[in-house]
């Protein structure tokens, strides 16, 4: 609703889609008046250019835009896994593949996303797809496509530093540069339209803490499990997660590190959504990447790793499920819901370190 209106006004009345009177416009179309303190304002924090995204929908009304809305983020769901599929070389019998999409659909973090029209799937999709084109030397379209993930920063503003410089060491010249051209476009063409829109857009992210909930995984970790960490102890955690998150990428793109990435990739999207100042767990499903990878070096690595994820993909289904109803106030996820999935895929990653890298060597996952 939030794109929706802010666009809406736009185009209708001229509204900035930052200002406060397009804020006005969208909560007396969720509220039926304006927010009173303490309710979330529901404003725009996307950059101008997801325009080009979430426009076009205003050509009809709410209902049916909402309707293809959630119609396209599951079909871009289902793209994305089958893409990741390829990403990890893997190929599960149909029968297997069905459970995969299907549990991929109500996993708590794409179920969740889907209902609520994010653009965190758009995302994952996107990432998806610059993975396979990249591994299948489609350079050029791969640093297009990677731009889509841009449009919500907080999913990728470690992933594309990483890719970036992973091409630049391995000298792939076409990716940098048609990223680079095609975020530019988009970037240094938003002001032609609407000047101020920088300047509107960072205050909007400054003063987003002000009027939502959602905080990071480890602030949850230092500030409410174990208050006596505090300030000191989560910082002091944020700087051991990205030394080690960074040595991870040196392991990637030094000489002869080519079956480091999937593994640095995988901890770069795990630190990611633990550090970031302001978490959703719809943003979860940018982690569906390590953890098909994960099941798929269950299935071909051991005798018994079918019937493993077959259970794991239970128990997380109904977990997360489980613990949302427990612990839901109204309408309201609760911040418990923050914790468990990416701290889970980060001891699997550290822990199942060998293994993995084992599985990469001999499904040469190299890139």
């Amino acid at each position: 609703m939030a794109h929706y209106t802010a666009w809406d006004a736009f185009f209708k009345f001229g509204y900035s889609p930052y200002s406060d009177e397009t804020a006005e416009y969208t909560q007396k179309a969720i509220y039926g008046r304006k927010v009173i303190e303490g309710e979330d304002q529901n404003r725009l924090t996307y950059p101008f250019y997801s325009g080009l995204v979430h426009a076009p929908f205003t050509l009809m009304d709410y209902a049916a835009a909402r309707a293809l809305y959630m119609t396209l983020l599951q079909i871009a769901l289902f793209i994305g896994v089958i893409l990741t599929l390829n990403v990890v070389k893997w190929k599960p019998p149909i029968w297997l593949l069905a459970i995969i999409l299907i549990w991929s659909l109500l996993y708590y973090p794409e179920a969740r996303g889907v209902i609520l029209g994010q653009f965190a799937i758009f995302g994952f999709v996107s990432l998806a797809a610059c993975l396979y084109l990249l591994i299948n030397n489609r350079d050029n379209l791969a640093g297009v496509i990677l731009v889509l993930s841009t449009v919500k920063p907080t999913l990728v503003f470690l992933v594309v530093p990483f890719l970036l410089f992973w091409a630049l060491m391995r000298r792939r010249w076409t990716f940098i540069i048609s990223f680079g051209v095609v975020f530019g476009i988009l970037f240094f063409g938003s002001f032609l339209i609407l000047p101020t829109w920088m300047s509107e857009w960072l205050l909007r992210i400054f003063r987003y803490s002000e009027y939502t909930v959602g905080q990071s995984p480890i602030w949850l970790l230092t500030h409410v499990a174990v208050p006596w960490l505090g300030r000191a102890g989560e910082l002091i955690i944020v700087a051991l997660l990205v030394m080690g998150m960074l040595w991870s990428w040196w392991m990637a793109y030094r000489p002869g590190g080519e079956n480091w990435f999937l593994w640095s990739l995988s901890i770069t999207l795990v630190v990611s959504n633990i550090i970031v100042p302001r978490s959703a767990t719809t943003n979860y499903v940018m982690m569906l990447i390590p953890i098909l990878w994960v099941y798929a070096a269950l299935d071909r690595t051991k005798p018994w790793g079918r019937s493993v994820l077959l259970v794991l993909m239970l128990v997380s289904f109904l977990g997360l499920w489980w613990l949302h109803y427990a612990t839901v106030v109204g309408n309201q996820e609760q911040p418990i819901m923050f914790i468990p999935a990416p701290i889970v895929l980060g001891i699997v990653l550290l822990w199942g370190f060998r293994w993995l890298m084992d599985d990469v060597n001999v499904s040469q996952l190299v890139y």
